[in-house]
């Protein structure tokens, strides 16, 4: 009898604790459960908020491609308009430059004969175009040189001293070996002095009648040299 109960009793022991072992597990899986069951309800509340967001942003975009279908439609029906005025733009234009710049003869001899008639007219700033299309044109003639020259003293007629000295510099660098040389080196000189570089007018006067002595400018160089002497400390006149 003592030892059926003894073994009852291990057996009701054995009983308990696996009840309390069933109870605990039964506690952490209702842990687990209510843990997820939080992740879930988060996870669903964070996905309604994005699709919420990403339909908004879905809705601005259709808008948008909407305003741009909109601007495209009405570009493509100006886009004609455009055209036709630019295409009158053009034609008005031409009409502007044959009437203020009328087309220059092709012919070279033309085209020079034609700048000094212009020349003769006292119509400078036309004579110039006629004389750089023709630089332009035929670099290689022998009158490009000449008609640097004439174009810088057209400028030093209305006063552009300035002007003048740098189309007699181009004689200089583009034709160092034109027998135009010691005129346009005078002709620089003079421009010198209107600006009041004594020093450097002199200067070229000096080497003009050095290195040209049989030149016709070789005198008047020299002439030039000798009156830049007594202007030199004249501040009014010279400033270097």
């Amino acid at each position: 009898m003592r030892s059926a109960t003894a073994r009852l009793k291990e057996r009701i022991d054995v009983m308990d604790k696996r009840y309390a072992e069933a109870n605990m597990a039964m506690d952490r899986m209702r842990q687990v459960l209510d843990e997820a069951t939080a992740l879930l309800s988060r996870n669903s509340a964070d996905l309604g908020t994005q699709v919420e967001r990403q339909g908004q942003e879905l809705n601005q975009l259709h808008g948008k491609l909407e305003e741009l279908r909109y601007l495209l439609e009405q570009l493509q029906t100006a886009g004609g308009r455009v055209d036709e005025r630019l295409s009158l733009l053009e034609q008005n234009q031409q009409k502007i430059v044959d009437k203020v710049a009328p087309a220059m003869p092709d012919d070279k001899d033309a085209l020079w004969a034609g700048a000094q008639e212009k020349l003769k007219a006292a119509d400078r700033a036309e004579a110039r175009r006629y004389l750089r299309e023709f630089v332009k044109r035929f670099p290689q003639d022998p009158r490009g040189a000449a008609a640097y020259i004439l174009v810088g003293k057209s400028f030093a007629e209305e006063g552009k001293h300035t002007q003048a000295a740098a189309e007699f510099q181009k004689v200089l660098e583009a034709y160092p070996k034109s027998s135009e040389i010691p005129e346009a080196m005078f002709q620089l000189g003079l421009a010198f002095v209107e600006l009041k570089f004594c020093g450097d007018a002199e200067a070229i006067f000096l080497d003009l009648a050095k290195r040209y002595r049989r030149s016709p400018r070789a005198q008047d160089a020299r002439e030039q040299a000798k009156s830049l002497k007594s202007l030199e400390k004249d501040k009014s006149r010279c400033t270097s």
